[in-house]
């Protein structure tokens, strides 16, 4: 094949060749765009090489990568990412070989990145319009047509289209995370408690609900307690909203000190708060509950995010209700330990109450 064939003349022999440098400084540390050659001419690979030497897009240069069938092009498809575009002979190993490929390409690599542009020999190899807007080919030109001008185009073209998928894809990415990151937030906040962090009431009972049944399975007790913070109201009243939240939040953080890592705390509202006691009987939850009131009166919680700086002396009054192998549901222990916590209550308050079975 001559070169006259493979390099038609453009509509001037003086016309010069677009400026291959573009508008963007190349940067080194950028990665080359890949293009793939799929011919079986030699020399359709030394002109595309020479025309495309000087090509940079958007800052990157081009590394082309050459084969002379079919096969080799789906085997370096399968093994090599992030090619850009492939250059593909219609006729190689057989008359439709660089067809069927763009529908393996497609189907079976499911490969919808690579942008296609077609080239033959054989202008009657045209491809139908079917295919053409069912696998998205991006180009058909036959080698007749084939200048250094149309080639720098076509590739150009097809990196253009390919650059865009790839930003969108990127993009489309990018909101996905966003997406689960906010319904990771979402989903925590529908769990917890929003001022103090700890497990609201409804998560709380889903917690119960699965320890129950392991109780109940395996014959193990099961305890809560519920805490009331004595006099709270007087904080607020005294200090302000914000001051009585920090309370609580502080308060929040000695229980958690006080418990153990397998104890479930959480506000049930106000400044009441729950705890779920797996695998305890009711006098370890009273050690427990004991550790916890003496944490909570032991000293002062100091607010001092606030001038002038607030000292808030905190007790809390303790409900302790073992769960009954005749109980349906953890509901009526709750309600036990809300009898206890009344009992703690009228006898003077700073103190552990246990409910009577």
């Amino acid at each position: 094949m001559s070169n006259d064939f493979l390099f038609a003349s453009d509509d001037s022999a003086a016309a010069p060749l677009p400026d291959r440098a573009g508008s963007d400084a190349a940067d080194p540390q950028s990665p080359p765009w890949l293009v793939l050659v799929a011919d079986d001419e030699p020399e359709v690979h030394a002109v595309t090489r020479l025309a495309l030497a000087r090509l940079r897009f958007r800052g990157r240069p081009v590394r082309l990568l050459d084969c002379t069938s079919a096969a080799g092009a789906e085997r370096i498809l399968r093994e090599t990412p992030g090619i850009a575009v492939i250059l593909l002979d219609v006729v190689m190993e057989t008359e439709d070989a660089g067809l069927r490929l763009v529908r393996t390409i497609r189907e079976d690599l499911g490969n919808r990145a690579v942008r296609i542009v077609l080239r033959t020999g054989q202008p009657a190899q045209v491809p139908e319009e079917e295919l053409v807007l069912a696998y998205e080919i991006d180009g058909y030109t036959a080698k007749t047509e084939l200048t250094a001008r149309r080639l720098f185009t076509s590739v150009v073209t097809a990196l253009r289209a390919y650059a865009a998928l790839e930003t969108l894809e990127l993009q489309l990415a990018e909101r996905s995370r966003a997406l689960e990151e906010a319904t990771v937030r979402l989903n925590r906040l529908a769990v917890l408690d929003p001022l103090t962090g700890v497990w609201n009431r409804r998560r709380f009972l889903e917690l119960a609900a699965a320890e129950l049944a392991r109780a109940r399975r395996y014959g193990r007790p099961l305890t809560v307690f519920l805490l009331d913070l004595d006099g709270f109201k007087a904080v607020n009243d005294a200090h302000g909203d914000a001051a009585g939240d920090a309370v609580l939040r502080a308060v929040v953080k000695r229980m958690r000190a006080a418990l153990r890592i397998s104890d479930h705390l959480a506000r049930s509202g106000g400044q009441e708060f729950v705890v779920l006691l797996p695998e305890t009987d009711d006098a370890g939850a009273a050690v427990v509950a004991e550790r916890v009131r003496a944490a909570l009166a032991g000293s002062p919680v100091v607010v001092d995010d606030r001038a002038p700086t607030v000292a808030v002396a905190v007790t809390a009054s303790i409900g302790i209700a073992g769960w009954l192998p005749g109980e349906p549901g953890v509901e009526q222990t709750l309600h036990r330990a809300e009898r206890a916590l009344h009992a703690a209550k009228q006898a003077g308050r700073n103190r552990v109450e246990r409910a009577a079975d």
